[in-house]
């Protein structure tokens, strides 16, 4: 099952068209579905995971009760992905105060930003197709803004103009191969978010920033 990539920072991203959505700040969840046998496989960012695994268990849980068999009928008669053999789902899993990779003793929930299709030749939904396809169905991040990543917007979500928790991940909706999966992703947080991380994150601050 195929991590997520690594994002790039906005000054190494395109200056192109892009969809940029509200960046959700919790832990990174992977569910890998095939036509045989459904979903899985699961996993954090690093590391495999199941039902039992200690505390990333509960991420299995919560996709399995609430989100599994939805995916499930949509990847099994939706004629765009009916004929694939494998299909991974990412998304984040948090609550209402978790910060950085920290998470309390509260509910918890997943918001799904990607979807990688294909068994060889991956590739991730285009932002736009990803927006229209599971809005109705599942948990997905706002969109904040489309149109060209420029100065302005970055300068916009470092202000944080838009009310944000954390900042934006932009979408490049022009397919290119210099990317994995065919979509360029850069992130950027706002200077709220910055702040934040020093007085929480004093040593290590820059591991959770961009």
């Amino acid at each position: 099952m195929e991590q997520y990539p690594s994002i790039i920072n906005s000054s190494k991203a395109p200056r192109k068209h892009c969809v940029a959505f509200d960046k959700k700040d919790g832990s990174n969840f992977r569910a890998k579905w095939t036509q045989k046998r459904g979903f899985d496989t699961f996993g954090t960012r690093t590391q495999l995971i199941s039902v039992d695994t200690e505390f990333w268990g509960e991420m299995v849980t919560v996709f399995q009760g609430k989100y599994a068999e939805t995916f499930d009928k949509l990847f099994r008669r939706s004629r765009d992905f009916r004929n694939e053999r494998e299909i991974t789902v990412y998304g984040e899993f948090l609550g209402e105060n978790s910060f950085a990779g920290r998470h309390e003793p509260e509910p918890h929930d997943i918001c799904f930003f990607d979807v990688l299709v294909g068994h060889k030749q991956r590739k991730f939904l285009g932002p736009l197709d990803f927006v229209k396809t599971f809005q109705e169905l599942v948990p997905i991040p706002d969109v904040v803004y489309v149109g060209n990543l420029n100065e302005e917007l970055i300068q916009r979500v470092r202000n944080n103009e838009y009310g944000l928790k954390e900042g934006v991940i932009c979408k490049g909706t022009e397919r290119t191969g210099a990317f994995c999966g065919g979509i360029w992703t850069c992130k950027i947080k706002t200077l709220e978010y910055f702040k934040k991380l020093q007085e929480v994150h004093k040593q290590d601050w820059q591991k959770y920033w961009e």
